[in-house]
């Protein structure tokens, strides 16, 4: 491993340590009462840094004390897109007693037109839940419901009516919401610094997930229109705290397609990591609270995509 990867090692190892120290005697990690949902990204980064005894601790007690006989996780309020965070984690963990269920939970939440939404009983369906949970279908081998889940994206970028903005949410039926439907409508303004960039980072991770897991050319072709969705956000979109789930995506491109472009937006997100972490081994962006709960989420996270970046681009080196 060269010294570059290396040192993204040594940061995501970091981001490790400062995560360990919060998980309680019991396997909890709940630091503080008030928050009692900030566990879900913690079997996934702690197993794929090689702490999987912490991960176990910590599934065990979930199944022990938060996990619900329909497969929702106690105080997450229904929230599909933490819940397919969680699912990934056990998933690979090979806690198949935990996950099953999870998994029905969310195939449970699909709505018509085959997207998520973030929360269950929001009115409109989000392209963060709808793309993630379209991952955990793959993880679980339920490609008929990857597929749905896909063409769903594909929709979305479709009926995209505006160059300058990249809208986000659907109705159950499918429909694109606008400002035509919603004043409200939200949207990546690719105009501007700092957005939400992981709302078409995910579907673009989607496409060439479901490339890799059925060999449909047809997949990479769409992997390809999101990825040329990127260059027209703002000159932050592979530098910024929104940006790790596009450098993951990245990863899955290069290795897919080989195109220097997706590994050097991989590398762009690792450098930006290794220069912003603060001495604790979280992170925090700007315009963020300064509180305990946004570091850990940062480092649970971060830990995650160097772990996959170093992964991918030592593979491919």
């Amino acid at each position: 491993m060269d010294d570059r990867l290396e040192s993204y090692r040594q940061t995501g190892l970091k981001a490790l340590d400062f995560q360990l120290q919060y998980q309680q005697e019991d396997g909890s990690f709940i630091w503080d009462e008030a928050i009692p949902d900030a566990y879900h990204k913690q079997p996934y980064s702690w197993g794929i840094a090689g702490r999987a005894p912490a991960a176990h601790r910590l599934i065990n007690w979930v199944k022990a004390n938060t996990l619900q006989s329909e497969g929702g996780l106690r105080d997450y309020g229904g929230d599909v897109y933490k819940q397919s965070w969680f699912f990934q984690g056990v998933h690979r963990l090979g806690r198949f007693d935990v996950s099953y269920l999870i998994y029905d939970f969310l195939a449970s939440c699909e709505a018509p037109c085959g997207g998520f939404p973030h929360l269950v009983g929001d009115k409109y369906l989000r392209s963060l839940a709808t793309a993630w949970t379209g991952v955990s279908a793959i993880y679980m081998g339920d490609l008929a419901l990857a597929r749905r889940v896909g063409e769903c994206c594909i929709s979305m970028l479709e009926q995209q009516p505006h160059p300058e903005r990249f809208y986000f949410q659907m109705t159950p039926e499918g429909k694109l919401v606008t400002e035509a439907i919603d004043e409200a409508a939200q949207f990546i303004d690719c105009s501007a610094l700092n957005q939400e960039y992981w709302e078409a980072s995910l579907p673009w991770m989607l496409m060439g997930r479901l490339y890799q897991a059925t060999g449909e050319s047809s997949w990479l072709d769409w992997a390809e229109r999101y990825f040329a969705v990127h260059f027209t956000f703002a000159e932050d979109r592979f530098a910024n705290v929104g940006s790790g789930k596009a450098s993951l995506a990245a990863c899955v491109h290069y290795i897919n397609t080989g195109d220097e472009r997706a590994r050097d937006a991989a590398y762009t997100f690792a450098d930006f990591l290794v220069a912003t972490q603060y001495p604790e081994g979280g992170w925090r962006g700007d315009g963020e609270p300064d509180e305990l709960l946004i570091y850990l989420d940062h480092a649970a996270e971060y830990n995650i995509w160097l772990h996959e970046l170093i992964s991918a681009l030592h593979a491919m080196q």
